[in-house]
């Protein structure tokens, strides 16, 4: 796997959803200018200032980021290549879709925060559960 192939299955995966979200746009970064946007983010900024990372560069592990106020998904094919890497092809690939689609479905659901959270994961566990499954036991948490 590498970052083409996975921006590849991102862009056709939004593809997927262009009819549902016309107006959402896909923006693909490189490692160093995507730990920038995320620093941006106001989730990650919480994350941070509760002391969640001890070195962000290296724990930040969230590879796509939804900004449903300005209606944008940013992603980092590299970071997903790492995160996967030793992963077999068939849960790297699950786990791409997955990971972008637990963000995507933000923009479809009515609830904010956690109630969002919860909403998309079972939206996704009646679905998607494949692409759930690897999502949750790469992160390593969630139920299985």
């Amino acid at each position: 796997m590498n970052p083409r192939q996975v921006a590849s299955w991102l862009e056709h995966k939004m593809r997927d959803y262009r009819p549902a979200l016309p107006d959402v746009q896909l923006r693909l970064l490189r490692t160093e200018a995507f730990l920038d946007a995320a620093r941006d983010d106001a989730d990650v900024r919480q994350h941070v200032a509760l002391g969640w990372y001890d070195d962000f560069e290296a724990d930040f592990r969230e590879p796509v980021l939804a900004d449903l106020e300005h209606r944008m998904m940013t992603a980092c094919p590299p970071m997903f290549v790492r995160i996967v890497d030793r992963e077999p092809p068939r849960i790297q690939r699950a786990y791409v879709e997955g990971s972008f689609m637990r963000r995507l479905f933000r923009f479809l659901v009515a609830g904010v925060g956690w109630e969002a959270d919860e909403q998309v994961r079972d939206v996704m566990a009646r679905h998607f559960p494949f692409q759930l499954v690897a999502v949750e036991s790469v992160e390593g948490h969630g139920p299985l």
